[in-house]
């Protein structure tokens, strides 16, 4: 369903026509035509008198039916039901950016530029990305959450999670024989956001175990930006019989998730020696909240030299605090196999638990591998490296997570300790926006809040302080717990 409306304004008016039940799979593409050079202000000082809800409920819409989005940078703007009007930009093969088109002071639709938008009422002015850059003083476009599906549409709605950098797999290994010198097959490794927002700025390096040979991996990626596939490729050359270890880190600024590692092993088997076992890794760890149920973690076991490793078994004992926690699978009981960990917190206390799994074979010496459980209390985990300004005292960032549905932000209030509180306004539920990086505002009706989340009586909206959480921090730690 294609509208033309000939203002900014009109593109609110229009979206309030539309019938919610038209909406089901689809959205509406209104006219992008006006939008770009209208100047449209309505004259009304005081702002419209109704203002659009933001696109909370997510919908589904194909950006291959719009021909704006065939090539990157091209824009368009979108509607759902009664909410107000979408910008949606294509940024990238795979990545869209989406604002909300309702200005934070007073709620008038904002006019699209070809260098970003502005609002025709009082002057505000936003770039490209939506953040303030002059005239009224306020808060920037707010954000929607984009999330491309398998099928090739998009959803679209609600406020973004925090971008959260992800890899289909942990570890690679690459398995050849003393005899020839050949270059094996490459493995791929899929880098994904598993969040909101975008990741772009995708850095990789490489890291040899130390007192080993080097130069046998060759890292690349095929794009700065996610979705990305990294490729490993081996090389044995001359390098004897052994197992050789080397890590791949994968990183990006702004991640609420921190690095990601690749484990990679290059497994040189000699058809003269003896069978012999052989693990990809050492040691496995688990870090989790309690009630978030840990991702199993997998570890290849191989045939070292010639013949055989047959009857393979997998055995847990465990260390002090808490047994049967752990559960071993394994996919075969003959090398090459893949032994699948499992780990079950149900029950267990905050706290760090140990288990040493022994892997056996029919008269080979054994294998053991160590694994580390680490159970945090619940709520929401932040990694502090992940957000630049919490390196500071006084940083403040929004939207690190979620609690109960609602983002959740963060300041920094001294070198060992943070704050949280709820980003939902109390006044009328809608998620406040960080202004300046030192308060936040609520883009519907104007209440403003200072960083300790204090309603502050020169906003346009008088109303409760925002909810407080708790937040667990050892000081020196990496990560901190943000609880109800």
């Amino acid at each position: 369903m294609l509208t033309e409306n000939s203002s900014c304004n009109a593109c609110a008016a229009a979206a309030a026509r539309f019938d919610r039940r038209q909406f089901v799979a689809t959205a509406s593409v209104l006219s992008m035509g006006a939008l770009v050079t209208a100047s449209c202000g309505d004259g009304i000082i005081s702002g419209p008198e109704a203002i659009p809800p933001f696109p909370a409920d997510p919908f589904t819409f194909d950006p291959r039916t719009v021909s704006a989005l065939q090539q990157v940078g091209g824009r368009v703007v979108v509607s759902s039901g009664l909410a107000s009007p979408i910008l949606l930009e294509r940024m990238s093969t795979a990545q869209y950016r989406a604002l909300s088109l309702v200005c934070p002071h007073k709620g008038t639709i904002v006019d699209v530029r070809s260098s970003g938008f502005v609002c025709p009422n009082h002057g505000a002015r936003f770039a490209l990305d939506g953040e303030w850059t002059g005239g009224q003083e306020t808060a920037g476009l707010a954000p929607v959450a984009v999330r491309n599906n398998a099928d090739g549409t998009l959803t679209i709605g609600g406020v973004p999670t925090p971008p959260a950098l992800s890899l289909s797999a942990g570890s690679a290994v690459f398995v050849t024989s003393i005899v020839g010198a050949g270059t094996m097959a490459p493995q791929t490794v899929a880098v994904n956001n598993e969040g909101g927002g975008t990741i772009s700025g995708l850095q990789v390096s490489l890291a040899y175990a130390p007192n080993q040979r080097s130069g046998w991996l060759n890292v690349a990626i095929d794009q700065a930006s996610t979705p990305a596939t990294l490729t490993l490729t081996a090389t044995r050359g001359t390098i004897p019989a052994g197992t050789y270890s080397a890590t791949v880190t994968v990183n990006a600024p702004n991640v609420s998730t921190g690095a990601q590692t690749v484990a990679v092993t290059m497994l040189v088997q000699d058809p003269a020696s003896p069978a012999s076992l052989l693990l990809s890794a050492s040691a496995l760890s688990f870090t989790v909240a309690q009630g978030i149920a840990p991702v199993a973690q997998t570890v290849q076991i191989n045939n070292g030299g010639g013949g055989a490793v047959l009857g393979i078994t997998a055995a847990v004992n465990y260390g002090t605090g808490a047994s049967g926690w752990l559960t071993p699978s394994l996919s075969g009981t003959t090398a090459p196999a893949t032994l699948t960990l499992r780990p079950n917190i149900t029950g267990l206390a905050v706290g760090t638990y140990t288990a040493t799994v022994v892997v056996a074979a029919t008269g080979l010496a054994n294998r053991t591998l160590t694994v580390t459980l680490t159970v945090n209390p619940p709520g929401l985990q932040v990694t502090i490296a992940a957000w630049p300004a919490l390196a500071n005292v006084g940083g403040v960032v929004g939207s690190v997570g979620n609690i109960n549905g609602g983002p959740v932000a963060v300041v920094r209030t001294s070198a060992n300790s943070f704050s949280a509180f709820s980003m939902v306004c109390p006044h009328a539920g809608t998620t406040i926006l960080v202004v300046n990086n030192a308060s936040f505002r609520c883009p519907n009706h104007g209440a403003l809040f200072d960083r300790e989340g204090n309603n502050l009586p020169d906003g346009s909206q008088i109303t409760d302080n925002l909810t407080q959480y708790t937040v667990v921090y050892t000081p020196g730690a990496s990560t901190f717990v943000v609880t109800l």
